[in-house]
């Protein structure tokens, strides 16, 4: 029996169960290896525990909001290669160069477009091919 390689492992930090639920079938169905975690101080842990290749974090986080998760993996040296996608009810122009200075790659808003988030997370993987 023969299994298909994953394109990659995505961290899913996402308060919205539901929401987290959909994205992870989604990003399974569509052949990558998916955690979910609820809250930002759990996205951290999981981070530096899994290493993956991109985070899918939500800004509005209890424990730890997005922006302070994201500035945290960036200060990692394992994680700086990390691609950060903020998933957000709010767009970029809510939070003028915030996203950028905690350091996302990208910023999507919710309900995430599925069309618009797969060509990010393939772009970007690889790139990182070997």
């Amino acid at each position: 029996m023969s299994t298909s390689p994953t394109r990659g492992h995505v961290l899913i930090a996402e308060d919205n169960r539901d929401l987290s639920r959909i994205m992870s079938h989604l990003l399974t169905l569509a052949g990558y290896d998916v955690v979910t975690v609820h809250d930002g101080r759990d996205a951290v842990e999981a981070a530096f525990a899994l290493l993956p290749e991109i985070v899918l974090l939500d800004i509005g986080l209890p424990g730890l909001d997005g922006f302070r998760v994201a500035e945290r993996l960036r200060g990692e040296a394992g994680l700086q290669a990390l691609v950060i996608i903020a998933i957000s009810g709010y767009d970029a122009d809510m939070y003028p160069g915030r996203s950028q200075r905690a350091g996302f790659d990208h910023h999507l808003v919710k309900p995430v477009d599925i069309d618009a988030l797969l060509p990010l997370l393939g772009t970007k993987l690889s790139d990182r091919a070997v």
